[in-house]
């Protein structure tokens, strides 16, 4: 870099910066972030090669826009094949399981030929896409962080002008949950059913609006927070990560390396007895994702997701791990 002053340039002012060639947006969730994707690659009515393992939520916003999904398979270690006629739809989804770049989701950043819509939504920061197609890549906090409504949204061409509106019954509804689950951890006071009952209340909300919503300024001051103490959260997630893989050497997980750790995916054949094993523990993971209402796949039967954020200490983690382990036997 040369001196500003060697070269008689202007010092002091407005600080410069220079357009990295993208186009931001922020909503409140993946389904907000999705939509206005939707709408500015103008996608209605068009053919999308899309997982068969994905969120029941994504099929469901495709098809307010009638989309035609036609699905490619994921196999156990989430890579993926695309079908000869790719080239005949008019855009492909990707899924970032778990953060985690398979070689196939790389070489699609890279060098698709057609439209892509990346959803990243277990990761903090988005991709970088080296394809010179038109691409519209989101996130979702909400999914892996404390915050209830936040999602991030990039495309390499504008995105359109679009009418927001705010949710905040939505958000107000998760954090006064939030809050009560952490009086009931910490004080023993509340109820568990009371909060429960309010994050379920929460997203009945969600589901049933089928907008682009605002994230609330709550969640933008947290994510703020958030992404100060992300070099130390990633460290933790990283060391849990480690100690999972560990624990579980004799059960099948799926070798993930995420640049930020959410959840490690394991696979079992008796998933469902062993998860109500670790019910009976209080510890109750997650299953990412249930089969998609009119499509199986590979991993949806067997797939279970152990927790790798920083609420949780080695023990922790060890201890579901030795349950699992056990159980898997």
């Amino acid at each position: 870099m040369t001196s500003l002053l060697a070269d008689k340039l202007p010092i002091g002012g407005e600080q410069e910066i220079a357009f990295d060639g993208l186009y931001y947006g922020t909503t409140n969730s993946g389904r907000s972030s999705l939509r206005w994707a939707l709408h500015s690659m103008d996608l209605y009515a068009k053919r999308i090669l899309v997982p068969d393992f994905v969120c029941q939520v994504v099929i469901d916003v495709l098809l307010e826009f009638s989309i035609q999904p036609v699905f490619y398979e994921v196999g156990l270690d989430l890579d993926f094949k695309l079908p000869t006629d790719a080239k005949n739809c008019d855009a492909l989804y990707l899924v970032k399981y778990f953060g985690h770049s398979s070689k196939s989701f790389s070489i699609a950043l890279e060098q698709s030929n057609i439209p892509l819509i990346i959803d990243t939504v277990f990761d903090a920061e988005l991709p970088t896409v080296k394809t010179n197609s038109h691409w519209c890549a989101f996130n979702s906090l909400r999914k892996i962080s404390r915050i209830a409504d936040y999602s991030q949204l990039a495309s390499n061409k504008p995105l359109i002008p679009i009418e927001r509106t705010r949710l905040e019954t939505f958000s107000r509804l998760k954090y006064q949950a939030k809050n009560i689950k952490h009086q009931f951890l910490t004080k023993k006071i509340e109820s568990e059913e009371r909060y429960l009952n309010l994050f379920s209340d929460a997203e009945s909300i969600l589901d049933d609006s089928k907008g682009v919503y605002y994230p609330e300024d709550n969640s933008i001051f947290l994510s703020n927070i958030f992404h100060h103490n992300l070099s130390a959260e990633t460290e933790l997630r990283r060391s849990n990560l480690e100690i999972a893989k560990a624990t579980l050497s004799d059960v099948t997980y799926i070798d993930i390396n995420p640049c930020l750790p959410s959840f490690l995916p394991i696979l079992l054949k008796d998933r469902d007895r062993v998860r109500e094993k670790l019910k009976k523990n209080h510890m109750y993971l997650a299953i990412h994702w249930p089969s998609l209402s009119t499509l199986g796949n590979k991993l949806s039967p067997n797939i279970l997701s152990i927790p790798l954020d920083s609420r949780y200490q080695m023990s922790d983690i060890q201890r579901m791990c030795q349950i699992i382990a056990k159980e898997a036997l």
